[in-house]
């Protein structure tokens, strides 16, 4: 009889062990995101990104090159890059081809055309000075979305200034007056930039910027007793922070496959490559007085980009972590000339240093 008490025991303790067997799993699942998940920027899908190389040309026709990531991130919000009117731009005052009326524009390629001519023309109108003139953008944004009068209601009635509250205000305002339920979306600017917010732009000597905002140096370039020598650049800004392209750069590689935040001494993550122990990396391809650097970013928590992605200086790229030949978290920066293939090396190489000049930086 004790084989069949056994089997009533077993049969009454199994619920309240498969219930404590998912609660572990769920458990240990929710760590591992705590330890890989960083507030990382909103990604521009790979649809839209898709049309990047066709926006680049016609953003240079009409003096916007500087421009492109906004307007990626405006398609983004207008459509997710699907559709013939991926730009949503029919009802502007430059499409000459369609009716002006919803989605009425059939060809994706102008419909680009005529969405930049209308952002670049807000932009104008709202006094933008720079491409971190975020302040001023919001306000281009809003009357990308709402019309050019949102511009003239807002210097009337905000002293210009976009807010939340005056979109809203507007939007219900001009509801009212066309006898729709609603008018336009008052929070789209804030939607546009949580895209193009992955974009920061921070003061720094000649070409380049420094890659993290707030940091220290925890190993310099050269001699050292932990390996003889250090071939690049260790600095720190706390796990999980941003880290900038320091130039306009193309991504020559990436890998991402690394534990964020399982590094060691002695950790080769990512093995058969030939930055093992790199962890997580972006490696950048810079073009520097006619000379092509390769500058390495190392043991990252997490990487924002692709590779053969074209980004601009400032970019966040990646967040700082600790995973693979890393016993703290910190960025390992290395450059060296004309080689994409040298890591740890005398090859073509260049002390950070001398490149990466600090300066009194700002936002």
């Amino acid at each position: 009889m004790k084989w069949m008490r056994r089997i009533m025991l077993l049969i009454v303790l199994m619920p309240i062990l498969l219930i404590m067997i998912l609660v572990l799993i769920l458990a240990r699942d929710s760590l591992d995101m705590n330890n890989s998940t960083i507030d990382k920027p909103a990604t521009i899908s790979p649809l839209v990104e898709s049309y990047r190389e066709t926006v680049q040309e016609i953003a240079k026709e009409n003096g916007m090159e500087d421009y492109v990531d906004l307007i990626l991130s405006v398609m983004q919000v207008e459509s997710a890059g699907t559709g013939n009117d991926p730009m949503q731009a029919s009802e502007s005052q430059y499409n000459e081809k369609f009716p002006r009326e919803p989605n009425a524009i059939m060809d994706p390629i102008y419909s680009i055309e005529v969405g930049i001519k209308d952002l670049k023309n807000c932009l104008k109108q709202a006094g933008v000075k720079a491409i971190d003139d975020f302040e001023n953008i919001k306000v281009a944004l809003g009357s990308y979305n709402f019309g050019n009068g949102f511009i003239e209601w807002l210097r009337k009635n905000y002293d210009g200034k976009w807010s939340l509250e005056a979109a809203t205000v507007f939007s219900s305002m001009m509801a009212e007056k066309m006898g729709w339920t609603a008018y336009g979306d008052p929070p789209y600017a804030n939607k546009v930039l949580n895209y193009y917010s992955q974009y920061s732009f921070i003061c720094g000597d000649g070409d380049f910027i420094m890659p993290l905002k707030d940091y220290v140096v925890t190993s310099a370039f050269g001699p050292r007793d932990l390996d003889g020598f250090h071939y690049g650049l260790d600095i720190a800004g706390g796990y999980g922070s941003y880290i900038y392209a320091p130039a306009d750069a193309k991504v020559h590689k990436v890998s991402r496959n690394c534990m964020p935040d399982g590094g060691f001494y002695g950790n080769y993550c990512p093995l058969h490559d030939f930055a093992s122990g790199a962890g997580n990396y972006v490696q950048l391809e810079v073009k520097y007085k006619d000379k092509i650097l390769y500058m390495i970013f190392m043991h990252m928590s997490d990487v924002f980009v692709e590779e053969g992605q074209e980004i601009k200086k400032g970019r966040a790229i990646g967040a700082q972590g600790q995973s693979g030949n890393s016993t703290g978290s910190h960025l390992h920066i290395e450059i060296h000339q004309g080689c994409d293939s040298c890591l740890s090396t005398q090859t073509g190489l260049i002390d950070p240093s001398k490149l990466l000049q600090k300066k009194e930086q700002s936002k």
